[in-house]
């Protein structure tokens, strides 16, 4: 796929999708989707505010599918669309922890549930643009397969970094690693607002630092941008996700954004590939 980003005309440049993670989790995610100007995001489908997004549609909204086998929050939890029992903790609820959904997920299971949360997506009238990962629950090398047969047969980019930036045990990188080399889908460079417990100010010149310094290529850019209101002011990294919002809308890094990168959404890269590799297969 090296030349797929010179079919693009964005080899060489610094390129952003400026990505919102988590949406349809809460009705404030998805109103701070609405505020900012960006239009890329990915929606858990199992969360209750999912139809929201639909009702209340953001006009030119790029959106993809966040598939997750974990659910993180003990006050929001949420339960898997399958029944499938290896997905679910003793409460009937997603594992809370990546680690505990790789230690008993089964991959039949998984994918049955994948595939569930696609199609929700589908049936609700979203024009799915890309499938991502929450919290990296696909990258067991097992999942991971089913992750990517599943952007090919919906023939739809996924995340996939350029390096295996996930935290992983020493044993799943070798099998990512040939896994990844047999699909003919595009890597991005995988950045996003710092998230950890800093002061805002401390966030914001981190972020502004990379805006600034990196080197040419496609980043998927990660951001949780929410507003903090009755239903969400219990959420344990609340602060962080209300100073996404804060970030992204200071003038200082919307000009950085404006003037040194160019944005493009999952939807001109799915568009593209589709042409690219015409009626060729996407997996080999």
């Amino acid at each position: 796929m090296d030349g797929f980003w010179e079919y693009m005309g964005l080899r060489g440049k610094r390129v952003a999708i400026i990505h919102h993670d988590d949406l349809g989790m809460f009705k404030a995610q998805n109103d701070a989707f609405r505020e900012l100007p960006f239009l890329t995001g990915s929606l858990l489908s199992p969360s209750m505010w999912v139809p929201d997004l639909v009702v209340n549609p953001k006009p030119g909204a790029d959106l993809g599918v966040h598939l997750t086998l974990n659910s993180e929050w003990a006050h929001c939890r949420i339960r898997p669309l399958t029944c499938g029992r290896s997905l679910r903790d003793p409460q009937g609820y997603l594992w809370r922890t990546t680690e505990e959904a790789w230690a008993n997920a089964e991959a039949v299971e998984a994918e049955e549930e994948f595939r569930a949360q696609i199609e929700h997506a589908l049936k609700l009238g979203i024009d799915i643009t890309h499938i991502d990962t929450h919290m990296g629950s696909v990258m067991r090398p097992d999942l991971a397969e089913i992750y990517v047969r599943l952007a090919c047969h919906y023939r739809v980019p996924a995340l996939i970094p350029d390096t295996t930036q996930y935290p992983l045990r020493s044993e799943f990188r070798g099998r990512l690693e040939a896994l990844l080399e047999r699909v003919r889908l595009p890597r991005l460079k995988l950045a996003g607002i710092p998230y950890v417990q800093w002061r805002r100010e401390d966030r914001k010149r981190a972020f502004r630092d990379f805006l600034l310094e990196a080197e040419p290529g496609v980043y998927h850019v990660i951001h949780h941008a929410c507003f903090k209101t009755e239903e969400t002011r219990d959420l344990p990294d609340i602060d962080i996700r209300e100073g996404d919002l804060a970030i992204l809308n200071d003038p200082e890094i919307k000009e950085l954004i404006e003037s040194g990168w160019e944005l493009v959404t999952y939807r001109e890269i799915r568009d593209s590939l589709r042409k690219y590799l015409g009626n060729e297969p996407w997996m080999v």
